[in-house]
């Protein structure tokens, strides 16, 4: 099973808010693969909404993203391209 992993300052403007949050929800469910985010000292899945709303992570913090499963790469990018993404 692939696993990939990456680390990220949060550079989107919202951080990892309500809209973005429920943006990675909807695109990670077409993807084969099982996220993680960590921040802090706090781990969320990625598919779950209000786990990721509980990190608290905002704008200039640091996210730890581990993806594993069989489109893990695909779901990392486009976990780190919603952190990353400045509107």
């Amino acid at each position: 099973m692939d696993s990939v992993f990456a680390e990220v300052v949060i550079t989107n403007p919202h951080g990892l808010h309500a809209r973005p949050a429920a943006v990675m929800v909807e695109r990670l469910k077409t993807i084969d693969a099982e996220v993680r985010i960590e921040a802090g000292q706090k781990t969320a899945s990625a598919a779950s909404i209000m786990s990721v709303l509980a990190l608290g992570a905002g704008t200039g913090d640091t996210a730890r993203v581990h993806s594993q499963g069989p489109q893990a790469q695909a779901a990392l990018e486009a976990v780190v391209a919603i952190l990353t993404e400045e509107e």
